[in-house]
């Protein structure tokens, strides 16, 4: 892998100057509307990975005066533009994810039920903000055309993905509430809710059979 390659908040940082210059608060202001949500590294470092994408020729810079207050512009070069179209055409990376809340769970035997219902109820009331934030997002890009019009088309798709993702947080968050209501804690169930255990597994066991038999 080249030394230079852009990391991914590189490659966001060089889409965003390819549809328009913008100074350095006007790309972090960018890759925090909705991006932090879809790539979380994009909020951290996002001022340093200028640096080096100019270091590496990918952006060019220049200043700008309004009274006696200066600020640096940058603009995507040649260079990163082609950087930016290799990128694109390169094997996708499986998608990860990041949820410190489902780490809770995997976790809460260590802990007391009413933390774990804590949890779950946290868990579902960020899904809601950030579901009704990209909901904002939604009715803006519909009424305007958004920051980016030449590129609507290819946010619906993000955003309908978004809306879909917290759609099911919350519906799972709802679930996970339901399955228990009855528990006594979170320890004894793996032996006294035997029967419970094997019907939440029913829906990846029989998806696993189905494929089993579809492959025969």
């Amino acid at each position: 892998m080249p030394e230079r390659e852009p990391t991914i908040t590189g490659y966001l940082t060089l889409g965003l100057l390819a549809a328009r210059d913008w100074s350095a608060y006007q790309l972090a202001e960018q890759l925090g509307r909705g991006v932090a949500e879809l790539w979380p590294s994009a909020d951290r470092g996002r001022y340093a990975v200028l640096n080096r994408l100019h270091k590496a020729g990918f952006v060019q810079t220049r200043q700008e005066h309004t009274g006696k207050r200066a600020r640096t512009i940058y603009s995507i070069t040649p260079e990163g533009r082609e950087a930016l179209a290799a990128w694109l055409r390169t094997p996708v990376r499986p998608p990860s994810l990041e949820f410190e809340g489902m780490v809770r769970v995997l976790l809460s035997d260590q802990g007391s039920l009413d933390e774990m219902r804590a949890t779950l109820a946290r868990t579902r009331e960020q899904a809601l903000a950030n579901r009704e934030m990209f909901a904002r997002y939604a009715a803006f890009i519909s009424a305007t055309g958004g920051t980016f019009p030449e590129r609507r088309h290819l946010f619906a798709l993000a955003n309908t993905f978004m809306i879909g993702h917290y759609d099911h947080i919350i519906s799972w968050a709802d679930w996970a509430e339901q399955q228990i209501a009855d528990w006594p804690d979170t320890v004894t169930p793996a032996t006294t809710h035997g029967d419970q255990v094997r019907e939440m597994l029913a829906p990846g066991r029989e998806r696993f059979q189905a494929e089993q038999e579809g492959a025969r």
